[in-house]
């Protein structure tokens, strides 16, 4: 019952319709099926659908920021898609600040995180032995260059090329260069 029709029914139970009808009708059943609409998580319309690929990939603190939205709008669409929580991308912190020493040959050492050596040697005026020592003197591994879209290659052919673009603040060629480079196929997203 609510399947097929009343008329169906009352032919392969050999009643009249009438009798089947009553009979639905007293239990409640509608006489055909409707099922339920289903209520969409992230509507059509909604400013977060672009960003629907990188749901369960990417940290609700990136994926707001990079939209502008609410933390807790994420978060809450986020969970109305089944997505349990990422942690942020690590690398994502900025280097620690060193405070400058006074002295011959010192005060270039706020720059030993955000420099190479040979940059700051050029800089400063600083030979380059002087300044690997003072890395070494103070812990600080000497600066190497990483490029910002490397932080993203695990999202590199399961996220949209223009969505990770966004994420790593690159141009979209870039990106597909980079996943090519590394022989991984587009997202089919």
């Amino acid at each position: 019952m609510g399947y097929t029709t009343d008329r169906a029914i009352a032919a392969q139970c050999g009643v009249s319709s009438k009798s089947v009808k009553a009979y639905r009708e007293s239990l409640g059943i509608l006489p055909v099926f409707r099922p339920v609409p289903r209520k969409q998580a992230l509507p059509l319309n909604h400013d977060l659908r672009p960003y629907k690929p990188l749901f369960g990939f990417v940290s609700d603190q990136e994926i707001a920021q990079l939209a502008g939205a609410d933390l807790a709008v994420v978060q809450d669409i986020r969970e109305a898609l089944g997505f349990e929580p990422v942690p942020p991308v690590p690398g994502s912190s900025t280097p620690q600040l060193i405070a400058d020493y006074h002295g011959p040959l010192l005060g270039y050492e706020s720059l030993l995180s955000t420099m190479t050596p040979a940059k700051i040697s050029r800089h400063v005026g600083v030979p380059y032995s002087i300044i690997l020592q003072r890395c070494k003197d103070l812990g600080i591994q000497p600066f190497t260059r990483v490029s910002v879209a490397s932080r993203y290659d695990h999202l590199l052919g399961k996220v949209p090329d223009a969505l990770v673009a966004r994420l790593a603040g690159v141009s979209r060629a870039s990106i597909g260069a980079r996943r090519q480079r590394l022989g991984i196929a587009s997202a089919t997203r």
